[in-house]
């Protein structure tokens, strides 16, 4: 059995996937006034087609890391809560 959510939030995902990839080269990891963070989506189905998930920064060490928040991203595509850097998410998918 899959993983469902919204058509509109997976494009929002799409787009911080993107933006990733060009900040790090990597589709969930980014870097931001000298930091690095990265996200990890749940696959747990929310009743609207939200998808949701946990913000992570790496230590100093640049091994270990720490929960640095979580975000929501609603069924119809916009922003509940996220970093300022995915809020700002621009770049569309190229299909």
């Amino acid at each position: 059995m899959g993983w469902s959510y919204g058509i509109k939030a997976g494009e929002t995902l799409d787009k911080w996937m993107n933006d990733c990839l060009a900040n790090s080269g990597s589709q969930n990891q980014w870097t931001d006034k000298g930091k690095t963070y990265f996200f990890e989506h749940t696959r747990r189905d929310h009743n609207d087609g939200a998808i949701t998930g946990t913000i992570w920064k790496f230590l100093p060490d640049g091994t270990h890391v720490r929960k640095s928040g979580s975000f929501r991203i609603n069924g119809d595509g916009t922003i509940d809560r996220a970093p300022k850097f995915l809020k700002n998410a621009t770049r569309v998918t190229t299909e």
